[in-house]
């Protein structure tokens, strides 16, 4: 059944077994109370479908997950992709300070709005951080 908050996300339960899988374009994540269910799901998939099993969720769109199976612990970060923006806009460097925006700096209008040349790329930063905020 489609989870109705989110349209990518689809929930079964069978009994005391519950069942999710979570699809983003061509990958997707298989998630199950039962181990032995999880197995039999994944081989039945994969006789109607082409897939490849990668093992234990590690890495899915720009999250990573850990997970502590004695605590029973998730944890879910966004570091990895986070750096790479830090990386891409060349402020790895940066230090944090207690005001959004230094008031010394002076913006400028880019003319074309994509002449990254004429000054730095606000738009795509910005998308960029309003993804890792509102997506993952």
């Amino acid at each position: 059944m489609k989870n109705e908050a989110d349209p990518s996300v689809y929930v079964a339960q069978m009994g005391d077994v519950k069942f999710f899988i979570v699809v983003y374009v061509d990958d997707f994540i298989l998630v199950c109370n039962d181990q032995n269910k999880l197995l039999q799901i994944k081989e039945e998939l994969s006789q109607k479908f082409e897939m490849k099993d990668l093992g234990e969720l590690h890495f899915f769109l720009g999250m990573e997950v850990e997970r502590n199976r004695d605590e029973r612990l998730l944890h879910i970060n966004q570091i990895k992709y986070l750096n790479e923006i830090l990386k891409r806009f060349r402020m790895e460097k940066c230090k944090p300070i207690r005001v959004p925006l230094d008031p010394k700096v002076k913006l400028q209008r880019i003319a074309n709005g994509n002449d990254e040349s004429k000054g730095f790329p606000y738009q795509q930063a910005v998308g960029s951080l309003m993804y890792a905020m509102l997506c993952t």
